[in-house]
């Protein structure tokens, strides 16, 4: 009879036991699922950001392609400006000219009417028939050589009247063309800036957890690193065939292998030392070292500033990144030898070309908000063989 308890009772925790593995797998394999969902909608997530950060590059490019076109106008509008001035001083000196001479003439014709040359000479020689070439020298028979003179140089006076103010028009036609440009691009840029607005709400929309921030700040930073990397290996390597190349063209001429100073010529720089002026003047907003989002710190400054305001390098060097980076936009990074390099982000327009040299004080951008800021800065790093040091601590 006991046995025969055991045994049922035994059977009774089998059956439990089965259940709950049974209930157990559709649990596990329900969590499975739920899991590849989420799996699926952050993968999904993670390409509507990518495809919003490329829109966002595009867009920003564009903005800053308009920028530099409006500069442009600008700059021909005030040109234009400037010689219609000084066409219009021209033709003024002109009429002036052209009353003196024509007074002058008449001066002369009174003498000769007073002399006893027929009044209707004189109407002839006003009219607009005495303009034509073939009539003039009927009319020339009456006068001396002096009065001829004097007719030429009127004629040639109301020549070069008439061409300047036939240039006055054409420039005047020219600067009416620039400022329908100008206000074409304008309308451009409204657009433009508009089109960027919605697609940072879209990412945002994307980021609306710090730890997705967080994350996509460690991928833009991962991402700049990797960018420097390779900047840096392409620098090296242009570097020592610039050398190679001094090495051969120095043999060609008889001469031993360039010495250290030639050879310092075509490297980037000697590295950073002293103090340097600031790449522009404004407000530090964000300052080296100080919290950004979670365990992550700042690793520039960030320097509030008017759109627009030119960005200088702080010192020589060599442009080794001059291209639209998400999460810093439109960067410049120049290397100064030894390692040393000098970051300028979220500029609205780049002014250099990868691989140019630079000077110290050259404008090399634009002040901007590309990379989907919210106001307009330059993000300023330093960087020594890839680590982020504090840019203040070479500035004036």
């Amino acid at each position: 009879m006991n046995v025969m308890k055991y045994i049922y009772s035994f059977l009774c925790l089998f059956g439990v036991a089965c259940c709950f593995d049974v209930a157990y797998g559709a649990d596990l394999s329900q969590l499975q699922k739920q899991i590849n969902q989420q799996q699926q909608k952050i993968n999904q997530q993670q390409k509507e950001r990518d495809s919003l950060q490329s829109t966002l590059k595009k867009q920003e490019i564009q903005i800053g392609q308009i920028g530099s076109n409006l500069k442009e106008i600008e700059g021909n509008i005030s040109e234009i400006r400037k010689t219609i001035k000084a066409t219009e001083q021209e033709i003024e000196k002109l009429e002036k000219q052209e009353i003196e001479q024509k007074e002058k003439l008449q001066e002369q014709l009174d003498s000769a009417y007073r002399s006893g040359i027929h009044p209707s000479t004189l109407e002839r020689l006003f009219s607009e028939q005495a303009k034509s070439a073939d009539r003039i020298g009927a009319y020339y028979e009456h006068i001396n050589k002096v009065r001829i003179d004097a007719i030429n140089e009127l004629h040639r006076i109301q020549s070069e009247l008439t061409a300047r103010r036939d240039e006055l028009n054409a420039q005047q036609v020219a600067q009416q063309a620039q400022l329908t440009e100008q206000k074409k691009q304008e309308s451009d840029l409204k657009k433009a800036k508009k089109e960027r607005e919605n697609t940072i709400r879209s990412i945002d929309k994307t980021l609306a957890a710090d730890k997705s921030r967080l994350q996509a700040l460690k991928n833009n930073e991962a991402a700049l690193r990797r960018q420097v990397d390779q900047a840096m290996k392409e620098a090296e390597k242009k570097e020592q065939q610039e050398i190679a190349q001094l090495d051969k063209q120095k043999k060609s001429e008889g001469k031993p292998k360039a010495t250290e100073q030639e050879k310092q010529q075509v490297r980037a720089g000697s590295g950073l030392s002293g103090k340097y002026n600031m790449p522009i003047n404004g407000k530090i907003v964000n300052r080296f070292g100080s919290p950004q989002i979670g365990e992550l710190k700042w690793d520039a400054v960030v320097i509030e500033a008017n759109a627009g305001t030119p960005v200088k390098a702080i010192t020589d060097g060599r442009v080794v990144l001059a291209s639209w980076l998400q999460g810093y936009g439109q960067l410049v990074a120049i290397d100064h030898g030894k390692g040393d390099m000098s970051f300028y982000g979220y500029n609205q327009s780049i002014a250099v070309q990868k691989d140019s040299r630079v000077k110290a004080g050259q404008t090399i951008a634009y002040v901007g908000n590309s990379g989907g800021q919210e106001r307009s800065a330059l993000y300023f790093a330093i960087r020594r063989k890839g680590v982020a040091v504090n840019p203040l601590n070479w500035i004036k």
